[in-house]
């Protein structure tokens, strides 16, 4: 039996770090053998300095290439609107007021900046900046602080990249989440229970071995619902290491990749 494959992670140029358009990762999906691609731009309530940002999202942009393309590719790739929110715990309330979208399938919940108590300064430039193993793990205190708030809300239907800090901060402090197991244990409880899930996300095909400790604990926990998404910001990373991912779904012991339609997963058999 052929895989379901679906690429539920991937960006164009309306994200700002992003050249692609949805044309051009639809086509690259047709080529990798992705039947389902869900676009989830950007929407961060915080920039990389820890400046706040808009706390609605303008939908316009997104429509419009999906208006555009989903009846013209019908058959060959299924096009679904998606959202990636960072950091919404910044203002709860404002974000859940603007997924009331009709036509929103998917809301990704990722966290791509320190607390506001760290300065909200993001992720990304605080790794880099990091010059102590003790740092390091200040950064990853925070940010497990962080997914425990966001686990309890409603404002996603899959935490993403749970691993995102480990990108970034220097390799030669062999820092993992390990030791925040147990509150990792405890959050996928509450995302569980509360029917939601979590994304398998292979950062462009360079992350996928990083996952296996983490989806083990989830799928231990009860944990099926899970997404499958390569971040990609450039046409030829759609899909990829999704062959090595879907290996490792089945090696931790899940049954089911989902996609999902209007906020609702759809469960597909690995």
């Amino acid at each position: 039996m052929l895989r379901y494959v679906s690429d539920y992670h991937t960006h164009t140029y309306i994200s700002g770090d992003s050249k692609s358009t949805l044309m051009e990762n639809a086509r690259a999906a047709q080529a990798a053998g992705v039947a389902e691609l869900c676009m989830t731009e950007h929407w961060n309530l915080l920039d990389q300095q820890g400046n706040r940002l808009p706390t609605s999202y303008d939908f316009e942009l997104v429509l419009m290439q999906w208006r555009r393309l989903r009846n013209r590719l019908a058959g060959q790739v299924e096009l679904r609107v998606g959202i990636e929110v960072g950091n919404s715990t910044v203002d709860t309330q404002a974000v859940d007021r603007c997924l009331g979208l009709p036509q929103l399938d998917f809301v990704i919940g990722s966290l791509h900046s320190t607390s506001l108590s760290y300065g909200g300064i993001g992720i990304y430039t605080a790794a880099k900046a990091c010059t102590s193993r003790q740092g390091a793990a200040a950064i990853l205190e925070d940010y497990i602080r962080q997914m425990e708030e966001l686990a309890v809300t409603d404002s996603y239907d899959v935490l993403g990249h749970i691993i995102y800090p480990l990108r970034y901060l220097p390799a030669e402090y062999q820092l993992t989440l390990k030791p925040w197991e147990d509150r990792l244990a405890a959050l996928l409880r509450q995302v569980i229970d509360s029917g939601r899930g979590i994304e398998l996300n292979t950062t462009q095909g360079t992350t996928v071995e990083g996952w296996q400790w983490l989806l083990k604990l989830y799928r231990d926990l009860g944990g099926q619902i899970i997404t499958l998404g390569s971040d990609a910001h450039q046409a030829r990373y759609i899909g990829a290491g999704f062959p090595q991912a879907l290996a490792l779904l089945e090696a931790c012991g899940f049954r089911w990749v989902c996609t999902y339609r209007r906020r609702t997963p759809c469960f597909h058999a690995l």
